[in-house]
């Protein structure tokens, strides 16, 4: 049984134009909606994997689709960036920020081959750490900025919205995969 959407279409299939209207929907959400959702964020993906047997977490359906654990240490990796933006924005504001490029991360570090538990507990507690940090503060610092090199000047509150998103998106395609991998079972 699918973890219950957020009341938006994501996932790898979606239309570049459904994406971009997810993304606003959740942008505009009240700021209270978005940091409950973001902060329960760690339990949305427990209860996508909880879905899926660890037999298939290493399925990939061509070799240029991400496996489920794969999508973890991306996740993991996006959370790990999230965490110095968030920080950086905070307590430097207007500061740069570095993007990355998930497909070298992905290649370079090897993902198919890190362990998708630990990729699970770095996600998890990071998203846990950022949330705890966002409730801690006083809803001022969700107006400070930071200059991202692709997107421009990305606020603490669009951080968090994207970040939504993008949990969301990767949540699909997770369940996708174990779509695929039930097919070429039969």
């Amino acid at each position: 049984m699918p973890v219950p959407s957020l009341g938006f279409i994501a996932g790898p299939d979606v239309a570049k134009e459904d994406q971009f209207l997810a993304k606003q929907k959740v942008r505009n959400w009240k700021r209270d909606r978005k940091l409950s959702v973001f902060a329960h964020g760690g339990e949305r993906i427990s209860k996508t994997l909880h879905q899926f047997p660890r037999s298939m977490w290493m399925f990939k359906p061509s070799r240029d689709k991400w496996c489920v654990g794969e999508i973890l240490w991306h996740l993991a990796d996006q959370e790990a960036n999230l965490y110095v933006r968030l920080r950086k924005a905070i307590s430097e504001p207007g500061g740069a920020v570095a993007s990355y490029d998930q497909d070298k991360w992905a290649k370079h570090t090897n993902y198919l081959l890190g362990d998708f538990e630990e990729a699970w507990e770095i996600l998890h507690l990071l998203r846990r750490s950022n949330a705890k940090l966002l409730k801690r503060l006083p809803v001022l610092v969700w107006s400070k900025r930071v200059k991202h090199p692709a997107y421009g000047m990305l606020s603490v509150e669009d951080l968090v919205a994207t970040n939504i998103w993008h949990l969301e998106h990767h949540l699909c395609q997770m369940t996708k995969r174990f779509r695929e991998w039930k097919a070429k079972k039969k």
